[in-house]
């Protein structure tokens, strides 16, 4: 096999939550926990930290990652979704995994399939945990996929686990309320093993795992309130409380012997920031005319990313579209900027034909305009709008890396 080959099978032959929703994620860690056990549990032979959240666990573990390189630590990070290519998952020192060994990982365990009927995610988890492993790190960021208790990453041992802010998503697997999604989420919280909570959370969401880490006596820690020192970096606001989760993650793990130089952390990722920062987290694909993209594809989400687009003294165009597990009722009650709307669905079957919530679209009274993809959406504002106006694409993953393929 290819990687073309292999990259095909491991997308579309295994179930694939990214592409087929519930029916491809599995509610147990015993398949996850029989594969790893058949490679050599690789999981247990590097330190990692531990990555939960509804919103900024991504953005958070991309920027962690960075920082332990910036020490001259040998570094994993493994990550979720990938949007324009599978290796964007698995990365070392923040170097995409290459893709010799991913033929490699698959032509030695394709075959336990016949013993282990792994879905795409417990089978790529095996092989970040493999990878990191024969690479030798130093340290791995690993990133929960959905939600935590459950989570295929959630067989390893961390020094540290992080829980960013929490929110209605996936309600139809993790429960329709914060508490319950909240329940989900701290199960990544171990005896023993300190946990660090964002202060973005509401109180009774922060008292879930306070009592699930006092039961497991878990040292944990808080984040502290976003002040005005950031108000000289050039930084979407939402991000401000992932920096002050990187911070104080930098100040536990020194404590557990992690070293550190005393460079400003938050310096030190404004400066990443300046570099692009994390592919589809407010990343900037074209400044003429301005090109943005972000992946938020629930309420908090947006809510974020339509308060940073306000600061944006341009005419907007916001290219849009969402998946079919999500609360369109409470989304399009934020849907309020002043712009022009193109809603769209794309090629992932999981987004929505805008046609089927038509009746939402009409009850924002703002011009709008249906694609059946996002590509043709933004050629189209490209090729009539001048340069003092912008693009946002957002609202789903598929939607951003549909756009993403055709600037690459």
């Amino acid at each position: 096999m290819n990687y073309d080959e292999v990259e095909n099978w491991l997308c579309n032959d295994l179930p694939f939550f990214q592409n087929q929703g519930r029916i491809a994620y599995k509610e147990n860690l015993e398949n996850i926990s029989d594969l790893l056990n058949k490679i050599g549990n690789p999981q247990n032979n590097f330190k990692c930290i531990h990555v939960a959240g509804t919103n900024g666990k991504g953005s958070v573990s991309y920027m962690l990652s960075k920082l332990l390189k910036e020490q001259n630590y040998r570094v994993g990070l493994f990550t979720s979704p990938h949007l324009l290519t599978f290796r964007e998952r698995i990365q070392l020192n923040n170097e995409y995994i290459d893709k010799e060994s991913v033929i490699q990982f698959v032509k030695k365990f394709k075959s336990l399939s016949q013993f282990v009927n792994f879905s795409f995610f417990e089978f790529t988890t095996a092989m970040a945990f493999w990878f990191f492993n024969k690479k030798n790190v130093d340290i791995a960021i690993i990133e929960c996929g959905l939600g935590g208790r459950l989570d295929s990453t959630n067989v390893i041992h961390p020094i540290l686990s992080i829980i960013t802010s929490v929110s209605l998503d996936h309600a139809n697997i993790l429960g329709n309320n914060l508490i319950s999604i909240a329940n989900e989420k701290a199960g990544i919280i171990k005896k023993n093993i300190p946990v660090l909570i964002s202060s973005q959370n509401k109180n009774d969401v922060i008292n879930v795992f306070s009592e699930r880490a006092k039961k497991l006596s878990s040292s944990i820690f808080y984040t502290k309130k976003i002040v005005n020192k950031y108000s000289n970096i050039n930084l979407p606001s939402y991000q401000l409380f992932n920096i002050e989760l990187v911070k104080s993650a930098k100040s536990i793990l020194s404590q557990l012997g992690i070293k550190f130089s005393k460079n400003k952390s938050y310096k030190i990722i404004e400066s990443y920031y300046k570099k692009n920062f994390f592919i589809g987290r407010w990343t900037i694909i074209q400044k003429k005319p301005l090109i943005i993209c972000d992946i938020a594809h629930n309420i908090q989400g947006l809510k974020s990313v339509f308060s940073q687009l306000r600061k944006e003294n341009k005419k907007k165009h916001i290219v849009l579209g969402f998946s079919s597990d999500k609360d369109l009722i409470e989304i399009f009650k934020i849907i309020n900027l002043d712009a022009t709307y193109y809603f769209c669905s794309c090629s992932n079957p999981r987004v929505l034909n805008p046609k089927k919530y038509f009746s939402l679209i009409k009850s924002i009274n703002k011009n709008f305009f249906l694609f059946n993809n996002p590509i043709d959406a933004v050629k189209e504002i490209i090729d009539k709008k001048s340069d003092d106006e912008m693009v946002f694409v957002t609202g789903s993953s598929f939607i951003v890396a549909d756009v993403l393929s055709i600037f690459r």
